[in-house]
């Protein structure tokens, strides 16, 4: 079934118009997800380090107000520190529930605040019982305690910025990929617009080369009135030719006639002067 060229460009047409489309749909959806994922990175990781400093804040505040606490032994100094572990355990819970369970470090930061409230609950024992204790030892068990927390808390940190600009990258990444994809796609809907162009011109340009066989043999339905002009013009000729050799015919004949006349009346002169 031969299509007409009316249906020609309007599929043609519409096909352009659907990749057209497609193209920004695609565009859209891609901006949209970096525009999430940039988001949500931010957001969440910003909280996280929110946190991490927030439990290597209570942490050293724990550490200052039990050392006041065990040189002043008063019982408000005692109270803050327990205030500050409370403080320490929610970061710390917070941190697990945003995905930080499975960081080691952690796991070790977790680990030595416990050793290190064991050690301080021993002397806070001591020190409300009035008896004597090695000070020192404990003293220097605490303290390697601290500086190994205080060492994990900050490689927690390097971690967390470390997985930042991971996350970032692979958005950069991925931005980079839809920027080439997009790109491709435009330069596709290009080509394929002027190839499509080119054909639907091909078609009308063989339509019309068909429609001109038509005209010069005189179909009524391509241009009647220049056929019957045609027509006209051609009896007018054939008759004023016909009229003219009419003419020549009959002004030959009246020559001849008048040779013939002319002829006869010089016979008789001739006879008489014979």
């Amino acid at each position: 079934m031969r299509i007409s060229i009316f249906w020609r460009l309007i599929i043609s047409h519409a096909g352009i118009l659907l990749l057209s489309g497609a193209a920004c749909f695609y565009s859209i959806m891609q901006l949209g997800y970096l525009s999430e994922a940039a988001r949500s990175t931010l957001d969440t990781n910003q909280r996280i380090i929110a946190y991490q400093e927030g439990l290597t804040e209570a942490f050293l505040s724990e550490v200052r107000y039990g050392g006041k606490y065990l040189i002043g032994h008063t019982e408000a100094r005692h109270d803050q520190l327990l205030q500050f572990k409370r403080e320490f355990v929610n970061y710390l819970e917070l941190l697990k529930r945003l995905g930080q369970s499975e960081s080691s470090s952690l796991s070790a930061i977790e680990r030595l605040h416990d050793q290190y409230h064991d050690l301080f609950d021993r002397e806070v024992t001591y020190i409300r019982a009035n008896q004597t204790y090695a000070q020192s030892r404990y003293q220097q068990e605490r303290d390697k305690i601290v500086e190994s927390t205080v060492g994990e808390l900050d490689l927690l940190k390097a971690q967390l910025r470390t997985r930042l600009k991971s996350k970032l990258e692979n958005i950069d990444q991925a931005a980079r990929t839809a920027r080439k994809i997009s790109i491709a796609t435009t330069l596709v809907l290009l080509i394929v617009g002027f190839l499509i162009s080119l054909t639907v011109s091909r078609s009308l340009d063989g339509s019309m080369i068909q429609a001109a066989p038509a005209h010069v043999t005189g179909a009524p339905w391509i241009d009647a009135t220049s056929v019957k002009r045609t027509n006209v013009a051609e009896r007018v000729r054939k008759r004023l030719m016909s009229q003219a050799h009419h003419l020549t015919v009959l002004s030959e004949s009246l020559m001849a006639a008048r040779s013939r006349r002319s002829v006869r009346s010089k016979s008789p002169t001739l006879r008489k002067e014979n």
